[in-house]
């Protein structure tokens, strides 16, 4: 048989991968590198009460924030994946959901009494919650970066940032765990920018740890 009769017998015989197939290898990257992630905090930062948390709102509030931004994640990467990747509806999901933290947080400054909102906004940890975020996103980016390359992206910058976002809120979904902070506005500001700051790093990684 020559090569191109080859060929096209395969691809005659070859069968759609299934629908799920991509996204099902992406989010097993994302639950081995979370899995990862929550070691390292285990290890380095310990948990905080988890019985008391589950009892507070600020518990769930952050909790319901960073899983809808991985959500979102997911379904950016899900799509930049693919060869001729778009940007599908990933972006704007994200856009809505920290445009909803940020509204919420800006009421409860509002409510806020003056000499309570520097301590509302910044908390006891604003300048380390960002690099812990960021930190701990990086075994996730990494297993989302070996997934990627055998899924073979091309907008390598875009489908890095994508990766990077999801690493950073499932970063800060594992370091909720510990983060005693408890305000909407801390949450709208530092985890937000730990997670962007993750997102950064992806879209400039991108073009040399996703090529195939």
């Amino acid at each position: 048989m020559k090569t191109a009769d080859l060929i096209v017998a395969l691809s005659n015989s070859a069968k759609p991968a299934p629908p799920w197939a991509m996204t099902g290898r992406l989010a097993a990257a994302t639950a081995v590198g979370a899995a990862v992630a929550f070691a390292i905090l285990v290890g380095w930062l310990g948990l905080r009460p988890m019985h008391d948390a589950a009892l507070t709102p600020s518990f769930w509030m952050k909790g319901a924030y960073t899983l809808a931004l991985s959500v979102a994640g997911l379904m950016w990467v899900g799509q930049l994946a693919r060869p001729t990747g778009k940007l599908g509806v990933g972006p704007v999901i994200i856009m809505l959901v920290v445009s909803l933290m940020l509204m919420l947080g800006g009421l409860e400054l509002a409510r806020t009494p003056k000499i309570d909102i520097t301590r509302a906004w910044l908390g006891d940890t604003w300048a380390v919650c960002p690099l812990r975020i960021l930190a701990l996103a990086t075994p996730v980016y990494l297993g989302l970066a070996l997934a990627l390359r055998r899924l073979a992206p091309t907008r390598l910058v875009l489908a890095g940032a994508a990766a990077g976002l999801l690493a950073g809120a499932v970063g800060a979904s594992v370091y909720g765990l510990y983060c005693q902070e408890w305000t909407a506005a801390f949450t709208a500001t530092w985890y937000t920018l730990g997670i962007a700051a993750s997102a950064a790093a992806g879209g400039l990684l991108g073009p040399h740890l996703l090529r195939w």
